[in-house]
C-alpha cells in the first residue's frame, strides 16, 4: 500500500495555504483582523514544513517497493530534488517565520514565501504527472518483469 498519495496532500495544502494567508495579511495589515490571519500563516507553515519531510520518507518508502523504467527513474530524481528544495525552504521560511514571530514578516520574507510556494507547486507537478503519466505507484501499471525502481536505480550500469 502506498502512503505518500496520502501524506503528501498535507504538506502541499499546508504550505500553500501559509503562503496565501501571509500575503492576505500583508495586504491587510492595518485591519483589525490581520493578526489572527498572520496566526494562521505562521501555524500553516510551522505544520507544513514537518509535513514535507513526512512526505520525503513516504515517497522514498513507497519508491523502494515500486516498479518501473528508466525514465520514471529519471523522471523520479528530477521530483525528489525539488521534493528537497521545497523542504529546506520551508524549514528556513519557518524558522525566519519563528524567530520573527512578534512582528509581521518583512518584504524578503515575503519573497522567499513566494518561492516555497513555487516550489511547492512544482514539486506537486512532477510528482502528478509522475503517477498520471508514468503509472509510478500504480498497482498493475508495470508487468511483472519491470524491475524495482530503486533497485534498478542504484544497479550499475550495463
Amino acid at each position: 500500500m502506498n502512503i505518500h498519495p496520502y501524506v503528501v496532500h498535507f504538506a502541499v495544502a499546508l504550505l500553500l495555504a501559509a503562503v496565501a494567508l501571509f500575503m492576505v495579511a500583508a495586504l491587510g495589515r492595518d485591519r483589525p483582523w490581520s493578526a489572527a490571519v498572520l496566526t494562521a500563516a505562521r501555524w500553516n507553515l510551522w505544520l507544513g514544513a514537518p509535513f514535507a519531510l513526512a512526505s520525503i520518507a513516504t515517497g522514498f518508502f513507497d519508491y523502494i517497493a515500486a516498479q518501473c523504467d528508466a525514465e520514471a527513474i529519471a523522471a523520479t530524481i528530477i521530483h525528489r530534488r525539488s521534493g528537497a528544495v521545497t523542504w529546506w525552504s520551508s524549514l528556513v521560511a519557518a524558522i525566519a517565520v519563528y524567530r520573527t514571530r512578534h512582528r509581521p514578516p518583512g518584504p524578503r520574507l515575503l519573497a522567499w514565501l513566494v518561492l516555497v510556494g513555487a516550489a511547492a507547486v512544482t514539486v506537486t507537478v512532477l510528482g502528478t504527472r509522475l503517477t498520471y503519466e508514468r503509472g509510478l505507484g500504480v498497482d498493475g501499471a508495470w508487468p511483472a518483469s519491470a524491475g524495482q525502481c530503486f533497485a534498478t536505480e542504484r544497479a550499475p550500469p550495463a
